[in-house]
């Protein structure tokens, strides 16, 4: 097994990705490498993708800094990196654009 780009089927437009897990599962992750979902069949993670992949990246964002958590907004993603817009306006950031490179649930979380 290998790992697998999904694109939605009625645009083409990248929508994430599909990687191997434990017991002959997939694992859906956005377009930045953020897991979605748990571990599924192959067909459900897609599905998964096509109906949320896209649509999760407009929903509001928490990004630690230090032991707190800011709201954040995602402004670009790409595989390499996420681009935020800081929301908290208790944050020193506030309205700033933050770079992260290739954030995982410890650094970046749905709020």
């Amino acid at each position: 097994m290998k790992n697998r780009t999904v694109y939605r089927a009625e645009d083409g437009e990248h929508v994430g990705y599909v990687v191997p897990a434990p017991e002959t599962r997939w694992q859906a992750l956005t377009v930045f490498g953020y897991p979605l979902g748990g571990p599924a069949a192959f067909d459900d993670s897609v599905a998964l993708l096509e109906a949320e992949g896209l649509a999760i990246l407009a929903e509001r964002w928490s990004v630690r800094q230090g032991d707190d958590w800011i709201s954040c907004r995602l402004v670009e993603t790409s595989p390499e990196a996420v681009i935020v817009r800081i929301d908290d306006f208790g944050a020193e950031d506030f309205g700033k654009h933050v770079r992260l490179e290739r954030p995982g649930p410890e650094v970046l979380k749905r709020a």
